[in-house]
């Protein structure tokens, strides 16, 4: 058997990511800085059961990069387009509610994509990524600015 004692440089980022070259390091936090800290993550809580509880059954994680910040703005953009409105109609026709919610969350419960636990099962989750660029490590970009006619 052979021993050897190695003494090695590591560069460890501000966000405590560890590389063994500088290069490497410094274009980790140059990625955080320009992209990672213009991420927000968000829950769209959508299809609301209109039979008994009105509560939502489907979850739709967003993570949303933007430049111009504003990305709760962008998710809740988004949802208005995706469902046509706010308000709809509520438990068997009476009245009105939400059809969708917003809420922010963690980037790991982004990641995670959690089910929504409904009727003794768990209902799928789906995940979007809200960007005017793609990014690596998300899914494919949904190019709002384009989409939206902004310059």
């Amino acid at each position: 058997m052979e021993t050897k004692e190695i003494t090695k440089i590591i560069y460890i980022a501000n966000d405590g990511k560890e590389f063994l070259t500088k290069e490497d390091c410094e274009k980790h936090e140059k990625f955080v800085e320009k992209i990672l800290s213009h991420i927000k993550y968000f829950c769209v809580r959508c299809h609301p059961d209109l039979t008994e509880t009105g509560y939502f059954q489907h979850k739709i994680y967003v993570a949303v990069f933007s430049e111009h910040y504003f990305q709760k703005e962008v998710a809740i953009e988004w949802a208005l387009r995706k469902f046509g409105h706010l308000l709809g109609e509520s438990v068997q026709g009476y009245g009105f509610q939400p059809c969708f919610s917003v809420s922010e969350v963690s980037k790991e419960e982004y990641e995670n994509c959690p089910p929504t636990k409904w009727g003794g099962g768990n209902l799928k989750s789906e995940k979007i990524f809200l960007s005017p660029k793609s990014v690596e490590g998300f899914p494919e970009n949904i190019d709002y600015m384009k989409e939206w006619g902004f310059k």
